[in-house]
């Protein structure tokens, strides 16, 4: 079984929204931004992910019409719960993104928290409600990969940054580095928590080549479009196309 100390080092995930992506609001100083996301290995259960929903919607205050991305049914349940949950108080208007994939591997059930200043929440951070959905699914297999992003950004940098994807590199004291695409590095070396990982870009494809976890899943994934993750959530190392 994957534990929570190998967490979210699954393949990344491709989105089609522009706009959306980690921390992509940084790319421009003096503009409005505002992000937060929730990754996680979740069971076949509509009950988990309707208090899923539930509290991103409840973080996040957006009524604004979500993308929703899935291989399965669920994702037409996402939709719903979305819009039975918008609320006349809700103000935000930045872009919603949900996606929803099957999964193989034998994982357990956990969440991660993201948003602009903090990479990956730690567990004492958690709301609430956050922390009592990882309490009710701990243990449990996993069947779905999950994710629920919003991001919030003004118009006029959204245009001009829409088309320079990066790879933005993050650990647990922020940004480590950003980098064009287009770019060519054979050896990258981010600190982590428990040590380093290394990664490499080559055509328009980032991917680790060397971890300090002990499973080292990330090293057979890629991220190569926009909203691709790769994520070590022991060295808390975040890789992440924007």
């Amino acid at each position: 079984m994957i534990s929570r100390r190998i967490f979210l080092k699954i393949a990344g995930l491709s989105t089609v929204a522009v706009g959306v992506g980690f921390t992509t609001g940084r790319l421009t100083s003096n503009k409005k931004s505002v992000h937060f996301a929730v990754h996680g290995f979740i069971p076949n259960d509509e009950q988990v992910i309707s208090q899923l929903v539930a509290a991103f919607k409840n973080k996040v205050c957006s009524s604004s019409d979500p993308v929703v991305l899935s291989d399965s049914k669920m994702g037409e349940v996402i939709n719903r719960l979305d819009r039975n949950l918008r609320n006349e108080s809700f103000s935000n208007n930045g872009i919603i993104l949900y996606q929803l994939k099957k999964i193989s591997k034998d994982v357990h059930s956990d969440i991660i928290i993201s948003d602009d200043n903090n990479p990956v929440y730690s567990l004492n951070d958690m709301t609430t409600g956050f922390s009592t959905i990882r309490t009710n699914i701990k243990n449990r297999k996993a069947e779905f990969f999950f994710t629920a992003e919003y991001k919030e950004q003004d118009f006029l940098s959204s245009l001009f940054n829409s088309d320079k994807n990066e790879v933005v590199i993050e650990n647990h004291s922020g940004i480590v580095e950003r980098i064009p695409i287009q770019k060519e590095y054979k050896n990258i070396v981010v600190d982590g928590l428990y040590g380093k990982t290394g990664l490499q870009i080559e055509n328009g494809i980032a991917q680790v080549h060397t971890s300090s976890c002990r499973n080292g899943i990330c090293r057979h994934t890629i991220a190569s479009s926009v909203g691709s993750i790769i994520a070590c959530a022991p060295n808390k190392v975040l890789i992440k196309i924007v």
